[in-house]
Parts: C-alpha cells; sequence; structure tokens
C-alpha cells in the first residue's frame, strides 16, 4: 500500500464509480485537527471558507444523580488554534463536536482525553451531486481505556490489503445484542481513519464479547469492505494479520483466549487457510474475464433446454424471460466457498456439542450466526448451517427457550427455503396453482373463473404496509382501464395479518379490480396461507401474467414491462362486449 496520502497535508479525492449503468462523482476533503489537555490545533489541511466551530465537552453525574455538560472549548479557531477553558485531570470521556457555517449541523465523535496524551482527528468533508455532508473521525487511534483491569487492545497494519485501491480506509468496531432475544451489551467505536496504513483500538470490557471490526474505503459509496471478527476479552491484546498468501486478514490473539479457542483453532488450521488462498484465487482470476466463455456456454445451453410444461407449449418465452429464470451458473469458486462455510460451522457445532457451559454454547452459536451474515462469502449451506447451529443450541438451552426462540427461527427458516425451491420451480411456462379465494363482501373468486372470461389475468400479491405494492397501483389502473376490454384482468390477492388493515386499504386505494385475501370466518391467515405459498411469494410485490389455459407468462416483472407485454399480446384483440 501507498504512504498514507493524510500525511502530507489536504487530501481531495475525485472518484468515478461505474455501476449498474450509472456513473456518479464526488469530491473529499480531510482536514487534521489535534486535541490535547491545552487547546485544539489546525494540523494539516485548508481552513473551511465557512467558519468552522468545534466544540469540546463531557457529561457528569451529580449527586442528585442529574446530568450536566462541562465545556472544556468552544468556537472558532484563531490562527489555527483554539484554547482549553479548563484542563481534565484525569481521563476523561469527551464528545468533539464540528460545525462549519451558521447553519450547518453539528458533526461529532467521541474519544477519551488524558492530562498528558493528544487526540488526533479529522473533519471530512465530501460533496456528492445529490448532498454535502461532514463527519467527523479519530485518526490512527481510538483509545477510550481508563481501567487497566478491563482493557483490550486491538492493532494491525493493513498495509497488504491489495483489494482497496485508495489510502482513505478506516476501521470501526462494533458488538451489537444477541441475535436471537436481544440481550448482551453493546459497542460502537466509531470509524477511525488509519495512519499510514496502521490503527490502534483500545476500549474497556466487563467480559468476553464478540465484536466485528469492519474495514472499509472511505472514497466510494460501492468500495471494497471487509468484515473481521473477533472474541475480545479484558486484557488480551489482539493483531491483525496476513491469513494465507493472497491477501486476506484474521485477528490473532496475544495469548490462550476464548478467541484462540473459538477461532483461531480452526482459522489457521492449514487445510482452511488453504481454502481461503483458493477462493481469493478464483475471485481474482473471474475479476479478468475468467470462466466467461464458460459462462455464455452454460446460459446458451440453459436457454435451449428451458423446461416447459406440455400443457403450455403454446406460451411463446423469449429468450431474455428464460434467462432471468434458469439456475445461476455455479463459478469455480462457488465449491470452495462450500467447503469453507461447511468446514468452519462444523468445527464450531462441535465445540458447542463438547460445552457444558449454556453461556459459552450461546456464544459459540452468535458466532456462528455473525460469520454466515458477515464473511463475504455466498454460499449454498448458509440456510442449512443456520438451522443446524439452532438445533445444536436447543440440547443446551432450557425448553421454555426452545420454545420461544429457537423453535420459531427454525420453523421459519425451513419455510424460507420451501419457499425458494418452490420460488425456483414455479417458472414462465408453467401453469400456474389454482386457488379459491374471497372478497371483502365474503364473496368466493376463483382463478379458473377469471381465466375462463379474459386473454391474461395479473395475480398480484400485496399487503396494507408495502409501499412499493400501493405505489404500483396508480400505474395499474391506467392499465385496466386500457386493457380491461381486450379481456385482461388484475387479481390482487392480501397477505394482510388483519382483516380489518385489509379492508381499510383496499378502501381507500380504491381497487377497481378483483381483490381478494384468505380468510377463515372473517379472519385473515395473512402470509402463512396456501395461496403464498404455492406461489412461492417470498416478498412483496410478486406479479404474475398468467393466459387464458392458466399458463405463466412471465412473473416478478416491472409494470413497465407488464405494459409492454400487454401492448404486444393484446394490441390486435377487438373490444369485448
Amino acid at each position: 500500500m501507498k504512504k498514507f496520502l493524510l500525511a502530507i497535508g489536504l487530501i481531495t479525492a475525485i472518484v468515478f464509480l461505474n455501476s449498474c449503468q450509472w456513473q456518479n462523482t464526488f469530491t473529499m476533503t480531510i482536514t487534521h485537527f489535534s486535541l490535547n489537555n491545552e487547546s485544539v490545533r489546525l494540523v494539516q489541511g485548508i481552513p473551511s471558507e465557512q467558519p468552522i466551530s468545534i466544540a469540546v465537552h463531557y457529561e457528569v453525574t451529580d449527586e442528585n444523580n442529574e446530568v450536566r455538560s462541562v465545556t472544556l472549548a468552544e468556537g472558532q479557531l484563531v490562527d489555527g488554534k483554539l484554547a482549553l477553558d479548563q484542563k481534565v485531570i484525569e481521563p476523561t470521556r469527551v464528545v468533539i463536536s464540528v460545525k462549519v457555517g451558521a447553519d450547518g449541523e453539528n458533526a461529532w465523535t467521541t474519544a477519551v482525553l488524558r492530562p498528558n496524551n493528544t487526540i488526533d482527528f479529522v473533519l471530512v468533508h465530501t460533496v456528492t451531486p445529490n448532498a454535502i455532508y461532514y463527519t467527523v473521525q479519530l485518526k490512527g487511534n481510538d483509545h477510550r481505556s481508563i481501567d487497566l483491569n478491563s482493557r483490550f487492545l486491538i492493532n494491525g497494519d493493513l498495509s497488504q490489503l491489495h483489494e482497496f485501491v485508495s489510502e482513505l480506509v478506516h476501521v470501526s468496531l462494533r458488538a451489537t445484542s444477541s441475535v436471537l432475544d436481544g440481550s448482551g451489551i453493546t459497542l460502537d467505536f466509531g470509524q477511525i481513519l488509519v495512519d499510514q496504513g496502521e490503527f490502534s483500538i483500545e476500549g474497556d470490557l466487563d467480559g468476553p464479547t464478540l465484536v466485528t471490526i469492519e474495514i472499509a474505503e472511505h472514497t466510494t459509496f460501492m468500495g471494497s469492505r471487509k468484515y473481521l471478527h473477533a472474541i475480545l476479552e479484558p486484557g488480551v491484546s489482539y493483531s491483525i494479520v496476513p491469513l494465507g498468501e493472497n491477501g486476506e486478514y484474521a485477528v490473532l490473539a496475544d495469548r490462550e483466549s476464548l478467541h484462540s479457542k473459538l477461532i483461531t483453532s480452526w482459522q489457521f488450521d492449514p487445510e482452511f487457510v488453504a481454502l481461503v488462498d483458493t477462493l481469493v484465487a478464483h475471485r481474482m482470476k473471474l475479476q479478468v474475464g475468467w470462466e466467461r466463455l464458460e459462462r455464455a456456454e452454460y446460459q446458451k445451453e440453459s436457454i435451449k433446454n428451458y423446461p416447459v410444461a406440455e400443457a403450455c407449449d403454446h406460451v411463446t418465452l423469449t429468450d431474455r424471460v428464460k434467462s432471468r429464470f434458469i439456475a445461476p451458473y455455479q463459478y469455480a469458486f462457488s465449491s470452495t466457498a462450500n467447503q469453507i462455510v461447511e468446514k468452519r460451522s462444523t468445527s464450531l457445532r462441535q465445540m458447542m456439542r463438547d460445552t457444558e457451559d449454556v453461556e459459552l454454547a450461546r456464544m459459540i452459536f452468535e458466532l456462528i450466526w455473525v460469520l454466515l451474515g458477515e464473511d463475504d462469502i455466498f454460499s449454498d449451506r448458509d440456510r442449512y448451517e443456520r438451522i443446524a447451529a439452532l438445533l445444536e443450541l436447543a440440547e443446551k438451552v432450557h425448553q421454555d427457550f426452545v420454545d420461544q426462540i429457537v423453535a420459531p427461527r427454525v420453523e421459519s427458516l425451513r419455510k424460507q427455503e420451501k419457499l425458494k425451491e418452490r420460488d425456483s420451480s414455479l417458472l414462465p411456462g408453467h401453469v400456474a396453482p389454482e386457488f379459491a379465494l374471497t372478497t371483502i363482501a365474503g364473496d368466493e373468486v376463483s382463478l379458473n373463473e377469471v381465466l375462463k372470461d379474459n386473454e391474461l389475468v395479473l395475480v398480484d400479491f400485496w399487503a396494507s404496509w408495502c409501499d412499493p405494492c400501493i405505489e404500483s397501483f396508480p400505474a395499474l389502473k391506467k392499465m385496466y382501464s386500457t386493457f380491461k376490454t381486450r379481456g385482461f384482468e388484475i387479481v390482487t390477492i392480501s397477505i394482510d395479518d388483519s382483516f380489518e388493515d385489509w379492508e381499510s386499504a383496499a378502501d381507500e386505494q380504491d381497487l377497481p379490480w378483483i381483490d381478494l385475501g384468505v380468510t377463515e370466518e372473517g379472519e385473515m391467515k395473512s402470509a402463512t396461507a396456501p395461496t403464498s405459498d404455492d406461489y412461492g411469494v417470498r416478498w412483496i410485490p410478486n406479479k404474475f401474467l398468467i393466459d387464458k389455459d392458466g399458463c405463466i407468462v412471465d412473473k416478478q416483472f416491472s409494470d413497465g414491462q407488464l405494459k409492454t407485454m400487454l401492448s404486444s399480446r393484446l394490441a390486435d384483440l377487438s373490444v369485448l362486449d
């Protein structure tokens, strides 16, 4: 990695982003300040054309348990300096806030000010085509520890992270509450701008804490981002070290600890490291077009062999439609990704199985879960491993916890898997599932009845809380008005949780077409209804265009695409009586 540009003063980064057929440009200006027990000083950078006000304060709680703010400094720098009105006599948690212009909003960060230490911080001024905003970040170090017995330290040199193309890299550390029941502590060490590739974070903990370390590029909104994970403990120091030969990193503790037992034990296993190296190598080849020909040939053959039901062989499907629904191409790295996820989760589940400590079992479960969510590895095994971890945890915790927390999660994940399989199998060119549902008035309407009287029927799943669904209705009303007399009908199906929500929203939207819900004795069955399951509905809005023979013409399309299909297929039909 090149020398960090901030060391030579003001940085203006102009980045051109080109993704998804759009281009964006933004500029970033970084100004470096320092804070000690005497003053705030401008270190490097060009002062803003607008006045910059800086405030440093902390809060204290008096004997009446009332909180008051103590201001150490507040005002504009004069000749690059703002003197503190008073000093701290012990390590003190302070808030550093910066305001640009008379009407600007405060940007701020927190730090621990010590009597004999200096805090380096930067003001980051970002200008995009749509917005201007400021952030305040510490530079290089975030040292918050005030209790030696509770202290942890983590540091690293990121100079070999090859996927980061600039020097504007920041690091943040966070701990979140349990994914199961919201218990546990939360931590948030704000963004630290690395200094010549290096950083250091120091803080206090009451006990072992699972954290995520995010390393991200500062110059792009869609730039590189990496997540590392660690179990921090009081009295332990940690380093960011290389993992393998291809530029990956991991966290290493300086002594035997929960981190070394639960993470290092499998992460630095030679077989696991080899898999990581292989995965990175495959990704690097992919970036230069490796497997491009193989992927193109796969798509060509898949489109050629696209399955169409015998009852729907009359449906004309374009290659473009078919290409949206063929099984994804399996890149060479896919198998390696699956092996990594399996090996990692198998090791952790074995540790969960071996321990009699319920709290340790829960921490291992949380580790499995966060790794699956933030490992930047796209694996087919993720949902399976989540279910396996939940079932393993169920053997360790109280039955009430299983019934209330674990079992519903397992059921939800299994249903998601079934819906995914159904969604993947119910394709254009297949017969649409029949249904018979009720209107708000209680009248039953079946799909077959609607198909008998129309050439094309749109089946659209919606709910009162779905803003995109409702935002689509004006366009659908226009198309309905235009094409209804040519044999077009719309059937919306509400998956609301209550009849009242459905009735109120339908009345407010004044839907002119057939609107149905899944009810039983006047009560909604919502998203658990067989109809949404039969159609593999995993999100809404979810649209299906069905012809008079009950065959799916297309699904999951935009309103614009629907209009094009209706114009093409119904243009020559005479107006129906």
